[in-house]
């Protein structure tokens, strides 16, 4: 439990700090929260009557989605891209990423997808980190500290490097060793200074309620 709130934290900063990785979608009522997204979805999905296999509209399209927490929708935008592209790493991304935002998250699915972009771009920092983080979230601690060392041998991005810092800091908080937990998070703190108030802020979202919003309970539908 604690583990699973400490990765909460981990994972909000990282969404904060970088301006944040099947079957057929049910038909059912769209209502999106940003008019000029589902304006441009619009238009969008115009172009795709021109060419439908046009991949970066797809994944244009599959990014507002997600935006707008239509996570059926991006997920089968983003897996049509990868139909066509098989190479699109930041497709697996975050299609791997919308598959953790289900009502009831695929980690499964997500891990495979992941274990299979490694294979496509192995020196690619992003993958291990996000694939570190699903291992994480699935208790496999070994498995989630070879791939956030992984990511932070490959990177010198200091976005992945502090989510990989603070991913280690979780595991070793859990695991009681708190002098590897708080070199963790000096090195953290010495990338981006900033880290002790976002992670504050963090905590403060993830137990302040949502509010809900007129037509809200239309998404299920």
């Amino acid at each position: 439990m604690i583990l699973n709130v400490l990765y909460i934290l981990v994972l909000s900063f990282t969404c904060f700090l970088l301006s944040c990785t099947h079957s057929s979608v049910k038909q059912r009522t769209i209502i999106f929260g940003n008019a000029e997204n589902e304006e441009r979805v619009k238009n969008l999905k115009e172009k795709l009557k021109v060419n439908s296999e046009d991949v970066e509209t797809h994944m244009e399209i599959a990014r507002i989605y997600l935006q707008e927490d239509m996570i059926e929708e991006s997920i089968s935008e983003f897996e049509k891209v990868i139909n066509s592209d098989a190479h699109n790493v930041q497709a697996y991304l975050l299609l791997s990423s919308a598959l953790q935002k289900r009502s009831n998250p695929d980690f499964a699915k997500a891990t495979s997808l992941l274990e299979k972009t490694i294979k496509i771009a192995p020196d690619n920092a992003d993958v291990h980190l996000n694939l570190a983080h699903v291992y994480a979230k699935m208790e496999k601690n070994e498995n989630a500290v070879n791939g956030f060392n992984k990511a932070i041998e490959l990177s010198n991005d200091a976005a992945t490097l502090v989510s990989a810092h603070l991913g280690l800091m979780a595991i070793y908080m859990e695991q009681g060793d708190l002098g590897r937990a708080t070199t963790e998070y000096e090195l953290a703190k010495e990338i981006f200074p900033g880290v002790e108030e976002m992670l504050k802020q963090a905590e403060i979202a993830r137990i302040t309620p949502v509010p809900k919003y007129a037509g809200e309970e239309l998404r299920g539908n």
